[in-house]
């Protein structure tokens, strides 16, 4: 489930389309990264933010003009989305070959729910009736819902 919110948060981030995948391995217990921008390193910082003054830089802030899509894209990529157990290189390929970021969510969840169903059937899931496993997945197709508010909210002024 790690790999469908770090996939739909990075969609909802406007990362540009044919970059490197802004996926990386997390592994329990090490600390995560920092999350205050003003902690990451001075070349993204300058791409980020290309403004000198800063009366400027927070005047185009007000205006949502501050960033650019590149700009965007390497601040983003210093700031990866961790995913538990890692991506291997065939998903990220599958990934980046979905064309938009609704497919590459949906392509994500349809893997999600299909484990979930196969786990049960295989019986992986210990002594668990259909009635909680059809909620396991009603809980995920409640996700991907707010995950289409969310990109609705972001595309409508």
């Amino acid at each position: 489930s790690s790999l469908c919110c770090a996939v739909a948060v990075s969609t909802l981030r406007n990362d540009m389309d044919d970059v490197e995948s802004p996926l990386d391995v997390y592994v329990p217990g090490q600390p995560f990264p920092v999350a205050d921008p003003v902690h990451l390193p001075d070349d993204v910082k300058r791409m980020a933010y290309q403004h000198h003054r800063s009366y400027s830089r927070m005047f185009r802030y007000m205006l949502g003009i501050d960033q650019t899509k590149r700009s965007r894209t390497v601040y983003n990529a210093a700031r990866p989305m961790l995913v538990v157990g890692g991506v291997s290189d065939a998903e990220v390929a599958f990934i980046q070959r979905a064309r938009g970021p609704y497919a590459k969510t949906q392509l994500v969840w349809g893997w999600l729910s299909e484990f979930v169903v196969r786990e049960h059937l295989a019986g992986g899931l210990g002594d668990v009736g259909p009635p909680i496993v059809s909620r396991i997945v009603q809980f995920l197709s409640d996700g991907m819902i707010s995950y289409n508010l969310a990109r609705k909210t972001m595309y409508v002024p």
